[in-house]
């Protein structure tokens, strides 16, 4: 199977899954577009400078911590195998060919790039739109990965927005790709339990942990024309970035940013 990726750059949680997915798949991956720019409505960083004061000072400082601290751990990881600090150490470390993309991937060039891969599948966990002209180009299909547990939390912040609304569970799907944002049929779900004042960030690390083998699950289900059965009972639901009220729930539940 050869397999392109889509991901967001950044030193969060998506460095360590394309790590361990690297090393447990047989598969080959192709090529991948690594995304550095982003559209305002779906860019997390300008929300969290735009919004500070949702945060607590704690969190602030040590989102502030963590984010220069990875910056200067990224070199020391490319001298060491099995942690990364950002995707395009563990890209140039395999050995993987890539590009970077910036605010619209359905870019004309973006395109040619990722044809001339000739992938089986595209593989997405990135914060831009997919239109039909990618979602036709892989020989099978466009798989995404979400955080949550489809169709329940579609959208941004999925598992923030369990957290607020009292969800015993969140987790990670991976799906088939259609025009409709986190539609398409289901073929491998993880569960994550979501205990009383658990930070965002240790659930989004056990999501994109369980990640790995749930994406590994699903390209097989593909590569044997198997169509599992996976149950997924949830209400459909979809969400843009947390408003005022959302926050207020999510503090009223002890809820901690990170």
């Amino acid at each position: 199977m050869r397999l392109f990726f889509v991901l967001d750059e950044t030193s969060f949680y998506h460095p360590q899954f394309l790590s361990k997915f690297l090393s447990a798949t047989d598969d080959t991956v192709v090529g991948a577009a690594l995304v550095t720019a982003v559209p305002d409505k779906s860019n997390l960083e300008l929300y969290l400078r735009k919004h500070w004061y949702y945060l607590t000072v704690g969190e602030m400082a040590k989102l502030a911590c963590l984010k220069y601290r990875a910056k200067i751990l990224d070199a020391v990881s490319k001298r060491k195998v099995g942690r990364y600090y950002s995707v395009k150490s563990v890209l140039q470390a395999s050995g993987i060919d890539f590009f970077e993309a910036r605010m619209n991937i359905n870019r004309q060039d973006y395109l040619e790039q990722i044809k001339l891969k000739n992938p089986d599948v595209i593989v997405s966990s990135n914060s831009l739109y997919f239109g039909s002209k990618i979602l036709g180009i892989p020989n099978l299909c466009c798989l995404n990965r979400h955080s949550s547990l489809l169709p329940s939390y579609g959208g941004l912040w999925p598992v923030f927005q369990a957290y607020r609304s009292g969800e015993a569970f969140t987790g990670v799907s991976i799906h088939k790709m259609e025009k409709d944002i986190d539609a398409g049929l289901v073929l491998s779900q993880r569960k994550v339990p979501i205990h009383k004042g658990q930070t965002l960030d240790a659930l989004y690390e056990t999501c994109f942990e369980q990640s790995s083998d749930a994406l590994l699950e699903a390209i097989e289900a593909i590569k044997n024309r198997n169509t599992p059965v996976c149950d997924t009972p949830g209400t459909p639901s979809y969400y843009s970035f947390p408003t005022r009220e959302h926050w207020a729930e999510f503090r009223k539940r002890n809820g901690r940013f990170i």
